[in-house]
C-alpha cells in the first residue's frame, strides 16, 4: 500500500513541475528549530512573558503577534503547508516517550523512534540515518551536509561511520546561532543536494529563563531561513527543484508556572520522574515548500502528523523513498498533491 501511494503522490508532483526542473537534481533543505513551540508560531509572544518595553512595543502591543515574530515560517501556509496549529484543529507531534532533543532528531532522521536513544548524550547513534544512507549513494558522495548549533549532531548522525561532514560552533560561550548562520551562508551559492540546518537558540534561551531572549532568536532564525530560500529561488540551479522541510525536535511545556522552560515526557533512562513532565511539550510543528507541495487537512486531532513522518517525505522528495525506505519508516507526510491516505 505505501509503494502504491508513494508512486501516485509522487508522480503527480512531477506532473506539476515544469519540463526544465525535471531535467535538474533535485535538492532537499531540513531545517530544525530546536525547542521552538507551536504556541508562539501561531498565536505569536505571550504579553504574560514579555516585561521589557522594547520587546513589547516589537512583539506584543502590533497587529498580528505571529506575523510580528516569524512571518516567514507563517508563510509556509500559503505556498506549502503548515501543519501543527492546534487552535484551529491541526495537528503535529513527535511519537518517541521522551520529548527531548537527542531522541526527537533521532526520530526525524531514522523515521520512526530510537528505543537505544534515552538520553541527551547517548553517544554515536547506532542506527543509520536517511542522511547516511543517501550519503552512501554514489550520486550524493560529497553532497550530504550538516551545520549544526549543538556538537551531539556528530552523534546523531554518527559522522565518524557516514563521513557526513558536520559544522558546529566553535565557540561554546557565545551564541550558536550566529556561527551557525555565518559558515552556512556557503551554501546560499554552493547549495548541496541535501543539508540539514540545526539551529537552536530559541531551546538555549529558554532554558535560561530569557523568555525575550527565546522570541529573538526565532526571529533571528526566521529571518535566515528566508534569506536562504530566496537565494535558493534566484539561483536557476536549484530554483524550482529544492524542497524546505522546517520543524522541531520537540516543543515545550505550558506558559503557566515557568512551563514553557523546560520540556519533556518526565522519562529518564527507563524511569518516569513525574517532576520532571511538560505536559503539551510532545507538541510540534511541521512545514514544508517545494515543487508539487499542496495545503492539506489531514491531520487533526485525530490523525496527527508526527516527526517520524520526515525521513520518508526527505527521502521520497528526492525519488529515493522506494529504494532507501525501510518498512519500519512511517510513511511520507500527505502533502505531494495527496489527500489522506
Amino acid at each position: 500500500m505505501r509503494a502504491i501511494f508513494t508512486i501516485a503522490a509522487f508522480a503527480l508532483a512531477a506532473l506539476g513541475a515544469p519540463a526544465a526542473a525535471q531535467d535538474r537534481a533535485r535538492h532537499v533543505v531540513l531545517v530544525t528549530i530546536d525547542g521552538y513551540r507551536w504556541q508562539e508560531l501561531f498565536r505569536g509572544a505571550d504579553p504574560s512573558l514579555v516585561a521589557d518595553p522594547r520587546y513589547r512595543a516589537r512583539y506584543v502591543d502590533v497587529p498580528d503577534r505571529a506575523a510580528a515574530l516569524t512571518p516567514f515560517l507563517l508563510s509556509f501556509a500559503r505556498d506549502g503547508v503548515l501543519i501543527g496549529n492546534r487552535d484551529q484543529g491541526s495537528c503535529a507531534r513527535v511519537s518517541n516517550d521522551y520529548w527531548f532533543s537527542y531522541p526527537g532528531y533521532a526520530e526525524i532522521l531514522e523515521g520512526r523512534p530510537n528505543p537505544s536513544i534515552r538520553r541527551n548524550y547517548a553517544g554515536p547513534n547506532p542506527e543509520i540515518t536517511v542522511l547516511e544512507r543517501i550519503a552512501r549513494r554514489r550520486e550524493f558522495a560529497n553532497q550530504v551536509r550538516v551545520y549544526a548549533e549543538w556538537a551531539v549532531a556528530r552523534d546523531i548522525v554518527n559522522a565518524a561511520r557516514s563521513g557526513i561532514p558536520v559544522f558546529v560552533p566553535e565557540d561554546a560561550d557565545a551564541p550558536h546561532d550566529p556561527q551557525v548562520m555565518a559558515r552556512a551562508r556557503e551554501i546560499f551559492t554552493d547549495l548541496p543536494r541535501v543539508t540539514w540546518l540545526a539551529l537552536g537558540d530559541t531551546d538555549n534561551r529558554a532554558h535560561e529563563g530569557s523568555y525575550e531572549a527565546y522570541l529573538a532568536a526565532a526571529t533571528e532564525a526566521d529571518n535566515f531561513i528566508r534569506a536562504l530560500w530566496e537565494a535558493i529561488q534566484s539561483n536557476p540551479r536549484t530554483a524550482g527543484v529544492t524542497t524546505m522541510i522546517v520543524t522541531t525536535d520537540h516543543g515545550r511545556g505550558p506558559s503557566e508556572r515557568g512551563g514553557w522552560r523546560g520540556h519533556g515526557s518526565g522519562r529518564w533512562r527507563g524511569l518516569v520522574v513525574p517532576g520532571l513532565r511538560r505536559e503539551g511539550s510532545d507538541a510540534v510543528f511541521i512545514a514544508a515548500m517545494g515543487p508539487g507541495i499542496v495545503a492539506t487537512s489531514a491531520y487533526d486531532a485525530e490523525h496527527c502528523a508526527t516527526t517520524s513522518q520526515v525521513a520518508a517525505t526527505l527521502l521520497g522528495s528526492l525519488g529515493l523513498l522506494d529504494e532507501e525506505g525501510e518498512p519500519e519508516m512511517a510513511p511520507p507526510l500527505a502533502f505531494f498533491g495527496a489527500g489522506p491516505r
